[in-house]
């Protein structure tokens, strides 16, 4: 019987979706627990996670790259990109400013710039082309 291989890059992209988002999902629970504030602020990240879960379900199952797991990884990308810079603006403005939930700012802004990070190489991998078909 004749398998096709999904290649690397899609594979780790896909990989690294399911883990990505069911971190991001925990993360949330735990950063805002108590303190809940306004549901549009906390809504987008689980629809990252559902966006990134469904992509990387499909992307797995069909043995190829999905357009689902790359507009996840875009979406999410573009997700950390406006939290990382405005809390990096906050910082900027007072280092001193209270902070919400388990992580102070400074430590909270560093790691919101990692998982920032992981989201481009997420988006990037879900982009590489199958170069044993030459897409």
């Amino acid at each position: 019987m004749f398998t096709v291989r999904m290649p690397r890059a899609q594979r780790a992209s896909a990989r690294l979706a399911i883990a990505f988002a069911l971190f991001l999902a925990v993360a949330e629970v735990a950063r805002n627990w108590g303190d809940w504030s306004d549901w549009p602020f906390w809504l987008v990240d689980y629809l990252a996670v559902t966006l990134l879960l469904v992509g990387a379900s499909r992307s797995l199952r069909a043995r190829e790259a999905s357009l689902w797991l790359a507009g996840g990884w875009g979406f999410s990308c573009a997700m950390f990109y406006m939290s990382f810079f405005s809390h990096l603006a906050e910082l900027r403005a007072d280092p001193n400013a209270p902070e919400h939930g388990l992580l102070e700012a400074r430590p909270l802004t560093v790691a919101i710039g990692v998982l920032f990070a992981l989201t481009i190489v997420g988006f990037a991998l879900s982009l590489l082309p199958d170069r044993r078909r030459g897409r």
